[in-house]
């Protein structure tokens, strides 16, 4: 074969390199429009969100179609287009007396929202009261199900490690952002959007605890790169301190200390925030980080590295913020109210037994709220403070269910992937990824994080490396999108009469 034929021997593992580089690059700025549009929040942020969640989701599965792989399984999948299912459900138009039958309670909440409907003018009308909402819910829902699909094939063909390092980079940024503006903060977000009185932002997060949950999401990843890199960079160290020290200067050592400064930013900006679920969660997530390190690691030098580290970062961040701030802090919760969310979940709880079977529709909680708020008058709670809850009211049995068999299929798969190649870069991403999920679960019983679309988002890619297998196994490529860089230089390496 001569030079020419060879070099085009190469263009489509190139071609399948570049579409994996390509894909996580869509995601990552994805993800980045997500927390720097303030968290999605408007109309005008989350649905350009929603078309490149959709894109990423769908160009991750064209750079891995030629790969044989079924990173997420048969039955998950089928789960979550169950779930989505139900969700149309609710915005099927049904007479009026069938509504009546299904959720009695809406029949009257539909009366008292629409003139119409009390009128006896619309015989028709789906079972959530607010249709208009349901319907944005379930386009993002599909969005984010498309992107969780398409990076978990991604991931189990590329490796994670390349994308968390540059989600930790730009997580950086954003805790840069966020440290900066809060002495500087003079009612606007980046000096130029104006906000309503009585808004507590950080960074451009509208709300502190939104951007506390972003960091509650992705810190845990960078905490599981550190651990890998110490656990990959130290083994077959000699013993004795001489080695150990200038294993300090090696490039493993410097790449290290870069993600420990990531770490130390990131969770500088967390307790910068003072949410009280952030820092909980937080602290969760680094005995999580602490756990998986004393369970995995069989060497006392790498547990006494991954330690050290972990307990410098604490003591800088602590040290930075003052620990009399963070005592004060956590001192002013009505801790016998739950810091006031006790009356919303009550009311919350109201509704979801007020409607047991339906729902009020995803997405309208603060439409039965308007009529079933009884606690803490003095302000509205569009939202319940507690997406457990906030689910419960707004899907009813018709999405719990379906929900919560995602969410044990999802536990299923997650157990499943944590016995493979322990110890492995992709077994600590997925630690990692699993610290998240239980840290941010834990804040969303206080809070609701994850409505923020851009939080969504992210969430839906830390479910990704969840659920992602590992690189080195049980991932076989067709020859088509296999690199070919190694088959060059061999051909070129032939003798002149082999060309012949």
């Amino acid at each position: 074969m001569g030079r020419s034929e060879a070099a085009s021997s190469i263009v489509p593992g190139v071609a399948a390199d570049r579409g994996l580089v390509l894909a996580q690059a869509l995601t990552l700025c994805t993800l980045a429009w997500g927390a720097l549009a303030f968290g999605a929040v408007y109309p005008w942020a989350y649905w350009p969100l929603a078309a490149a969640c959709l894109l990423s989701g769908a160009c991750a599965v064209a750079a891995t179609r030629m790969a044989r792989v079924e990173a997420v399984s048969r039955a998950f999948a089928v789960a979550l287009a169950g779930l989505g299912l139900a969700i149309v459900l609710q915005l099927v138009p049904l007479p009026a007396g069938a509504v009546a039958v299904l959720s009695p309670r809406s029949s009257d909440l539909l009366r008292q929202l629409n003139p119409a409907i009390a009128g006896g003018l619309v015989e028709w009308h789906p079972l959530s009261v607010w249709p208009r909402d349901t319907s944005t819910a379930l386009a993002l829902y599909s969005s984010f199900a498309v992107l969780l699909a398409g990076l978990t094939r991604l991931f189990s063909v590329a490796g994670a490690r390349r994308f968390v390092e540059a989600l930790t980079a730009f997580g950086v940024i954003l805790a840069l952002i966020g440290i900066i503006q809060k002495p500087l903060y003079n009612g606007s977000i980046y000096g130029l959007w104006e906000l309503e009185l009585g808004r507590l932002p950080f960074g451009p997060f509208v709300n502190r605890n939104h951007f506390a949950g972003w960091m509650v999401l992705a810190l845990p990843l960078t905490l599981a790169l550190l651990a890998a890199g110490i656990d990959r960079g130290m083994r077959g160290l000699k013993p004795g301190w001489r080695y150990k020290v200038l294993w300090f200067s090696s490039p493993e050592a410097s790449q290290l200390i870069l993600v420990v400064v990531g770490a130390v930013v990131m969770a500088l900006a967390l307790v910068l925030t003072m949410s009280r679920s952030g820092i909980s969660a937080f602290l969760l997530s680094l005995v999580m980080t602490g756990w998986f390190v004393a369970r995995t690691f069989e060497s006392r030098s790498r547990r006494l590295a991954a330690a050290t580290s972990l307990v410098l970062l604490v003591t800088v961040v602590a040290v930075w913020v003052g620990p009399d701030a963070i005592i004060r802090r956590f001192a002013s919760g009505d801790w016998g109210e739950f810091n006031n969310r006790r009356g919303a979940w009550t009311d919350a709880w109201s509704v979801a037994r007020a409607f047991p079977l339906a729902g009020t529709g995803l997405n309208t909680y603060w439409a039965a709220a308007l009529f079933y708020q009884r606690h803490d008058l003095d302000f509205f709670f569009a939202q319940s403070h507690n997406d457990y809850l906030q689910l419960a009211a707004e899907g009813g049995l018709l999405l719990a269910v379906p929900a919560l068999v995602c969410l044990g299929l999802f536990i299923r798969s997650i157990r499943h992937r944590m016995r493979d190649e322990r110890g492995s870069t992709s077994w600590w991403l997925r630690a990692g990824a699993v610290t998240s999920l239980v840290a941010i679960a834990c804040q969303e019983a206080v809070e609701f994080s994850l409505q923020m679309p851009g939080n969504a988002a992210l969430f839906a890619a830390v479910c990704a490396i969840a659920l992602h297998k590992p690189v080195s196994a049980d991932t076989p490529v067709e020859p088509e999108a296999r690199p070919r860089r190694l088959r060059l230089v061999t051909e070129w390496q032939r003798p002149r009469s082999a060309d012949v």
